[in-house]
């Protein structure tokens, strides 16, 4: 969350006080005191402002005695220099006894209005509150911010829910309108008041300071941002506040005769922020989606031309299979044909083996008649067998050539 100051809450009836006015006795508002006030100072909550003598400021030394300033002050915020709220003494040991005056004090202030004086006080200071900080004012301001839980849980409101004030983290959450309603329920009977004591006014005060001090809490926390603050604010309280049907002219009045234009313009500038980060949000979701759609459209194209291809592609494919089947069926073909031509070329193999045989076994039996003859002084009878085996093989080599297609 963004360090802005935290608007206060309304008026309980009316145009409220400024947050930083002090009503004077003579009805006119002054500026609220500086850091440099001396002691302690109330802006005054009441809307009568019939003169009266101005009540001497009480000298404030200890935690404990600012505690039951405020308390028994009937100022709706507190004021309280930083220079004087630093010269307070912060320790371990006094957060046991001032626990113990909370307690006691805290049945005194039903409408929960000392938890708002001290949660409004500590988040107008400006200061982010880290425990691990050493600064003085905001060890006080933790204290302050501390004690003020001590007050709520004393509430019937939030007495069920401490561990979820102290841990902001911790599961069930609170809600806000939840708070709202248990608020506008409470009895006299679990404040242990009379009807007397406890009127509608003061239900209606119960109502918006609970649901202020567990704003400023989260706010102070660092637990809820601005927005959420102004959200809460306006889904539990404002909205219940606004005139109903207000027409231009009463809204106009309403706005124009308030005096918390401080609250008016955190709140505007809010809104105004909130609008231009969602325009700024629009315009880059529309940026987006353009670029979306481009995409969309570029990724069209794309898968249309893919298909195209695909289909392309299948049709090669089928035409690649039906040749394959062709081919294989070929290939068949010319296995069972090369099956049937290595059967006829054994049988053609063994038939010229076996007259080739018997060809060279006739003309080697003429040529050893023939060689016969001519050692035994025969040349007519060795020409004669010589001719004759010539002859046949003559013809057999013929034969040869016409079964081979002339080629030798």
């Amino acid at each position: 969350m963004s360090n802005e100051t935290i608007p206060e809450p309304g008026a309980e009836s009316g145009a409220s006080d400024p947050a930083s006015a002090t009503a004077t006795g003579d009805g006119t508002a002054s500026a609220a005191p500086t850091d440099n006030a001396p002691a302690a100072s109330v802006a005054e909550e009441g809307p009568h402002r019939a003169k009266s003598k101005t009540k001497p400021k009480p000298i404030i030394t200890s935690i404990e005695e600012l505690l039951t300033f405020a308390y028994e002050s009937n100022a709706r915020l507190l004021e309280f220099s930083r220079e004087d709220l630093k010269k307070l003494a912060i320790t371990d040991e006094g957060i046991a006894s001032q626990s113990v005056l909370v307690g006691s004090l805290a049945p005194t202030d039903p409408t929960l209005s000392t938890p708002f004086k001290l949660l409004q006080y500590a988040a107008r200071q400006g200061v982010p509150l880290k425990r691990a900080e050493d600064g003085d004012l905001a060890r006080a301001l933790n204290r302050l911010v501390d004690l003020a839980v001590v007050a709520l849980g004393h509430s019937p409101l939030f007495r069920v829910w401490v561990d979820q004030l102290v841990d902001p983290r911790k599961d069930p959450q609170l809600p806000t309108e939840h708070l709202r309603d248990e608020a506008r329920r409470v009895g006299v009977d679990k404040l242990g008041l009379t009807p007397k004591q406890f009127k509608a006014a003061d239900r209606q005060r119960l109502v918006k300071n609970a649901i202020a001090c567990y704003g400023l809490l989260r706010a102070l926390q660092r637990e809820w941002t601005l927005d959420q603050f102004i959200d809460a604010s306006y889904g539990s309280v404002w909205r219940y506040e606004a005139p109903e049907a207000a027409g231009l002219e009463r809204a106009a009045s309403e706005v124009g005769a308030s005096r918390d234009l401080n609250v008016l313009g955190i709140v505007g500038a809010n809104y105004l922020a909130r609008i231009a980060r969602l325009e700024r949000q629009v315009t880059q979701l529309e940026r987006e989606a353009g670029a979306a759609w481009n995409r969309e459209t570029q990724l069209r194209d794309e898968l249309s031309t893919v298909k195209e291809r695909e289909q392309s592609a299948m049709a090669r494919a089928d035409a690649f299979s039906a040749d394959v089947v062709r081919l294989q069926k070929e290939l068949a073909a010319e296995r069972d044909n090369r099956v049937v031509d290595k059967s006829h070329m054994a049988d053609d193999y063994e038939t010229l083996r076996t007259r080739i045989i018997r060809r060279l076994g006739g003309e080697i039996d003429l040529l050893t008649d023939g060689l016969h003859a001519l050692r035994n002084g025969a040349p007519n009878v060795a020409e004669e067998f010589l001719d004759r085996s010539l002859l046949a093989l003559t013809r057999e080599v013929e034969q040869l050539k016409d079964a081979s297609g002339g080629f030798a």
